[in-house]
């Protein structure tokens, strides 16, 4: 089985492909506001690489957030519209977890956070890619509450500059600037059992814009 992944939920855009437990190819740029209009292009970029077809691809994983709303938008709506193009289902990811898929065995547990509004983030906790604590977007303050019922997670981040809270609650914090289209197309390929129709695929975006939850 051959998975392409597309994951555009955070600042960077990440696309790869995967076969069997191994990455045939990928791709992960810092795009901003071109990542519809240069998503093919990687894509096409990743197939040539790994000499293959669109037509050779037997499943679609996409980043289905949280994260930015635009590039979920994005990410989703493109995967959607190329499995529906080529009769295909779709493994919705989510984006905190195939931020860490590829070092997920590196740490006892792991807990990604992505940075939301002002004062607020996207996190969860994942032991072995298992999850023990579903994404969920909270305060800050709130995270470093949640955080102490998990002492050994290490935080994965891109945005530490942002989040002073827990930069001083003293957690081991790992900075990692970009997930890897790789790690998402090996992710797509262990979700594959829950892969859904197209139209079925919708961005999980954990809020709704400029509304926090209610403390």
């Amino acid at each position: 089985m051959i998975t392409l992944a597309v994951e555009c939920s955070g600042r960077w855009t990440n696309v790869g492909l995967a076969s069997g437990g191994r990455i045939l190819s990928e791709r992960n740029e810092k795009l901003g506001r071109k990542q519809s209009e240069e998503l093919p292009i990687l894509v096409d970029e990743v197939l040539a690489e790994a000499r293959l077809k669109l037509s050779d691809v037997d499943l679609i994983a996409v980043g289905t957030g949280p994260g930015y709303y635009t590039g979920i938008r994005a990410g989703t709506a493109y995967g959607a519209a190329l499995a529906e193009a080529l009769g295909l289902k779709v493994a919705p990811l989510s984006s905190l977890k195939a931020f860490i898929w590829d070092i997920k065995d590196e740490y006892r547990s792991v807990a990604p956070v992505f940075k939301a509004r002002r004062g607020y983030c996207y996190a969860a906790v994942y032991a072995g890619g298992e999850e023990l604590a579903a994404p969920s977007f909270l305060s800050e303050a709130g995270l470093v509450v949640m955080l102490k019922d998990y002492p050994d997670a290490v935080v994965v981040t891109p945005d530490i500059g942002h989040l002073a809270a827990l930069r001083e609650s003293g957690r081991e914090i790992v900075e990692r600037e970009s997930a890897s289209g790789g790690a998402a197309a090996l992710l797509g390929e262990a979700c594959a059992s829950s892969a859904e129709e197209p139209r079925k695929i919708s961005g999980n975006y954990l809020r709704a814009p400029d509304i926090g939850p209610i403390e």
